[in-house]
């Protein structure tokens, strides 16, 4: 056999075998650049924090009605001016009471048979939202219904350590990312050996839960259960193996 011959075989015989990170795998059982760098694998992790809320939200208001709006809007000044010393003697900081709603608006009545409006009078509103601990709504929310509140919005519920969540589900979601990203190469000659890049995709607050507040419950504190919240993140992560 002469020279040529046998450097021809040669050619042959290294070209039928795929070099990968300097490793040899049987020709058509993996495709990757040669850099170990670009052997990639691109997965979306999913992570989530379930917890039980520690803030409540109260949303209630007052009004008070009177032919003349000056004194509408003086009645008003009385009630609310009277809510705001209960909420404070029920221990709720100022600045955890927010006025939401101001208003005056006058009051109509309508006789069908001559098809006319009549004023009767106005009524001056005032609407707020309370921040309160989950434990201390039904005392609160009963408290202030004594006191005349009339008009009941209802309660949510929320977290206050937003921030913290996020952490521990963007944690949640990159161990999921791994594990996808170790599930894929099982059984193959590749281990995850790195990440290339990481980009967070989105991440989902809890929204606040609604409970809608019968204005008539106030004898005894209203039982006030808040459940559990949910914050949701998902990652892309390119992991790099060989």
């Amino acid at each position: 056999m002469n020279k040529k011959l046998l450097v021809l075989f040669v050619v042959i015989a290294i070209l039928t075998v795929v070099f990968i990170g300097g490793r040899t795998l049987p020709k058509g059982v993996a495709t990757a650049d040669s850099d170990p760098m670009n052997h990639t694998i691109s997965v979306t992790g999913e992570g989530y924090v379930e917890v039980v809320p520690d803030v409540s939200y109260l949303n209630f208001g007052v009004f008070f009605e009177d032919p003349d709006p000056a004194k509408a809007m003086d009645g008003l000044a009385i009630k609310a001016n009277g809510i705001m010393d209960i909420l404070l003697k029920q221990g709720i900081a100022k600045e955890k009471i927010k006025t939401t709603n101001l208003n005056l608006s006058p009051i109509y009545s309508y006789n069908p048979q001559t098809g006319k409006s009549t004023l009767e009078g106005y009524r001056a509103s005032e609407n707020f939202l309370v921040e309160t601990k989950i434990e201390e709504a039904g005392r609160i929310l009963s408290a202030i219904v004594k006191a005349g509140v009339n008009d009941i919005g209802g309660i949510s519920f929320d977290v206050s350590n937003k921030e913290d969540l996020k952490l521990k589900a963007i944690e949640n979601a990159m161990q999921n990312a791994r594990a996808k990203a170790d599930a894929s190469l099982k059984n193959t000659n590749y281990k995850v050996t790195g990440i290339k890049s990481i980009s967070i995709e989105s991440i989902n607050y809890p929204q606040p839960i609604f409970k809608s507040f019968m204005a008539g419950q106030s004898e005894t504190n209203v039982p006030v259960q808040g459940g559990t919240l949910k914050v949701n993140v998902n990652v892309q992560v390119v992991f790099t193996f060989d």
